[in-house]
């Protein structure tokens, strides 16, 4: 690779730095949309670097765009900051369980390496540090992809810890609803005759969500919890609700099975009296696409840092979550790659022991094979042509 040896020896100026990004924001975890210190952290330091700062971005304050350049090829790194509420040392507090201290060191090291390299060969590109919040929860990259704002981007980078590396991860999309169910308010033994029960369209709902699954291919997921179901118990419960997950490889799958949830839910309301309101208090995430040309160039870049990625069957025998990345994939070239650290078990207390120093060596591995696809992508046009024939396919 062309530039490798300026991309090691920019890092290694940078490393220290990194570090001290990863270690803050370990020690101080905030959750989704709540990244207040986080967010202003990685902004002051982007400004000392060179980047144009855009803080909110897209109406949501923890959100942000640092850009550095008018003009040539556009890459994006996707920076996550949001901690897991209950994983923190004391079990009780936040904590970056998930490495998303990691992830946000990774990719601003990525894009100040990429602007300092170009910037002193005088090649021409456009790099985009992008501060998502709150993949956790809200899904802010759903958002940001909706609105544009990755349109014209020529490739997106992101990588994530793992247990193992992977090059072939997949994403199951993702939509989340909540079913409030409103009834009437009776005594329970005096008049229950006069009472409208909430909590039995919940059950109905439930009974019926579990008939429908022997008729769901083997990829659909659905899960979720009763979160309201009355207060006491000789009183037939006015108010109750649920929040659901539905999930599937393809969006267009998932969205008939939507659609069948959603008659489940109104057959609920029918049977019972109970009023119905649907509402999605997260962004849907979509399933994430895969660009054999992309793949390529992060195979060589991993094994330049002595990374070899599991096979893509093995891969696809794995059993899988879902993230906002795979939005960004539906508007523009992506590659996402799980980094292993043995141990690394996200949402665990062993991967919070891991997340910050533990992972050092890791940290500046990904910077270095981050920036390394990034500018091969910047610098070729044949590849940039190649990864726009494979999107549109």
């Amino acid at each position: 690779m062309a530039y490798r040896q300026q991309i090691v020896r920019l890092e290694e100026a940078l490393a220290r730095e990194l570090e001290g990004i990863s270690h803050y924001l370990y020690l101080h975890p905030e959750l989704g949309l709540e990244e207040h210190l986080a967010a202003g952290f990685l902004t002051e330091y982007l400004a000392e670097k060179g980047f144009a700062i855009e803080r909110p971005w897209h109406g949501m304050d923890t959100a942000f765009a640092a850009r550095w350049g008018t003009e040539g090829p556009c890459v994006a790194f996707l920076a996550e900051y949001d901690a897991l509420p209950g994983h923190g040392p004391k079990g009780c507090d936040n904590g970056h369980s998930c490495g998303h201290n990691w992830i946000a060191a990774t990719t601003v090291g990525a894009a100040v390496v990429v602007k300092q390299l170009c910037e002193a060969q005088g090649i021409p590109v456009r790099v985009l540090l992008a501060g998502c919040p709150a993949e956790e929860t809200f899904g802010a990259k759903s958002l940001l992809s909706r609105e544009g704002a990755f349109d014209g981007v020529d490739c997106a980078l992101q990588a994530h810890l793992s247990e193992e590396t992977n090059l072939y991860h997949r994403s199951l999309a993702l939509t989340a609803m909540e079913l409030r169910y409103f009834g009437r308010s009776a005594h329970a033994a005096a008049a229950p005759w006069e009472g409208i029960n909430a909590l039995d369209a919940i059950q109905l709902f439930y009974a019926g969500v579990a008939a429908l699954r022997q008729q769901l291919r083997p990829d659909v997921r659905l899960h979720g919890v009763i979160r309201e179901g009355g207060k006491a118990a000789n009183s037939i419960p006015e108010r109750a609700s649920c929040l659901y997950y539905a999930r599937a490889e393809k969006r267009a799958d998932l969205d008939r099975v939507v659609e069948r949830l959603l008659d489940v839910a109104k057959g609920a309301e029918l049977m019972t009296g109970a009023r119905l309101e649907v509402t999605w208090p997260e962004q849907p995430m979509d399933d994430m696409r895969h660009f054999p040309t992309l793949e390529r160039l992060m195979e060589g870049a991993l094994a330049r840092e002595g990374y070899t990625s599991i096979s893509k069957e093995e891969a696809d025998r794995r059993t899988v979550g879902s993230t906002d990345v795979g939005n960004v994939s539906h508007v523009c070239p992506t590659a996402f790659v799980e980094i292993g650290v043995e141990g690394f078990n996200c949402h665990t207390e062993e991967a919070l022991a891991l997340a910050d120093c533990g992972c050092y060596d890791s940290l500046h591995r990904t910077v270095r094979l981050l920036a390394d696809v990034a500018m091969q992508v910047v610098t070729d046009p044949e590849v940039r042509a190649q990864l726009w024939k494979e999107f549109h396919q």
